[in-house]
């Protein structure tokens, strides 16, 4: 009995002396942290809000930690082809991701997503929110949504619209929008908001519904501005009225923020938040915000985590309930 039980203190010492261990090394890892560049993927194109403000953040975070971020966009799917990409990763902390909301609700509306947000990823910090409008071209004989739905509900598929994506928050809006009023609109997604642009301008659509990239072809003239998605009307856009405005209880869902795999140390995730938050403050990114028409908003890591459940539970039964085919 006596030898049992000094067998079993003598594994439980061990098994102490091995925790011991590992948390010593975990703290002398986070304490080298980063002593390597630093892989950041994007999954949109290059040139439009995400890639162009993230590219921004980089830079300045990328000094106080002492190493090169390195942004590699790996667009489509609404940016979740480049999380199938990050969730494969080794949570070191050397390969993290922009997350944005269509990654996020991508798997309640594609079949093959091959992640689950919830379980697969550590979110880092949230940087902001997108803001989401509803264009037409200057010479557009559209010249409000209620023409737009007019239309919509004449000639069923006529009325093609822009995104940078499928599941993206403009086009799940739009569709939800259509549900509401008994209209029906063609979905074209593109890989990026100035692809989405680029294709409104050129008029192989007859509507764009996308974030804020559109900002500098409203201020020249080229697009017009008619609706936003957002909660309040937009700063330096207070001429367009929200969709609450119009009558319809509708706001985009709206997640701009940086993630990793699972299993990240909590000291790693906390060097790279505190990093990226202090970017926040940077000329570089708020000249880059206020191209692109982003809003500030930033949350730490746990803020975050409950800012995208707060997503999903909202958006996830509004996805099943939408014909998006």
């Amino acid at each position: 009995m006596k030898a049992r039980y000094v067998g079993q203190v003598g594994k439980l010492r061990v098994t102490v002396a091995a925790l011991g261990l590992a948390l010593t090394c975990g703290g002398a890892y986070a304490a080298e942290y980063p002593a390597q560049p630093i892989q950041l993927v994007v999954g949109y194109g290059a040139g439009g809000g995400t890639d162009m403000c993230f590219r921004a953040l980089a830079v300045t975070a990328s000094k106080k930690l002492g190493q090169s971020i390195v942004v590699e966009n790996k667009p489509g799917a609404g940016s979740s082809l480049s999380i199938g990409y990050i969730v494969r990763q080794k949570p070191d902390g050397y390969s993290i991701a922009a997350l944005s909301t269509g990654a996020v609700l991508n798997p309640y509306l594609v079949p093959n997503i091959d992640y689950d947000v919830q379980k697969d990823l550590t979110p880092i910090a949230m940087v902001a929110q997108y803001q989401v409008g509803l264009l037409v071209r200057q010479d557009s004989t559209l010249k409000s949504l209620s023409d737009i739905i007019e239309v919509a509900k004449k000639e069923p598929g006529k009325i093609a619209f822009s995104t940078a994506g499928v599941g993206t928050p403009q086009h799940l809006t739009m569709e939800k929008l259509g549900e509401e009023v008994g209209a029906k609109w063609t979905h074209v997604p593109y890989k990026s908001g100035i692809e989405a642009s680029t294709a409104l301008i050129r008029g192989d659509v007859e509507v764009m519904a996308q974030t804020a990239e559109w900002v500098p072809y409203v201020r020249d003239g080229r697009l017009r501005l008619l609706n936003v998605f957002t909660e309040d009307r937009m700063a330096g856009f207070e001429d367009a009225p929200t969709l609450v405005e119009e009558g319809y209880q509708l706001v985009a869902p709206s997640i701009l923020g940086l993630v990793g795999p699972k299993g990240m140390d909590p000291a790693v995730v906390a060097k790279i938040d505190d990093a990226f938050k202090d970017a926040i403050d940077s000329e570089a990114f708020q000249q880059c915000t206020d191209q692109f028409g982003l809003k500030v908003d930033y949350k730490n890591a746990s803020e975050f985590t409950q800012y995208i459940q707060g997503t999903i539970d909202t958006w996830a039964p509004v996805i099943k309930s939408l014909d998006t085919n």
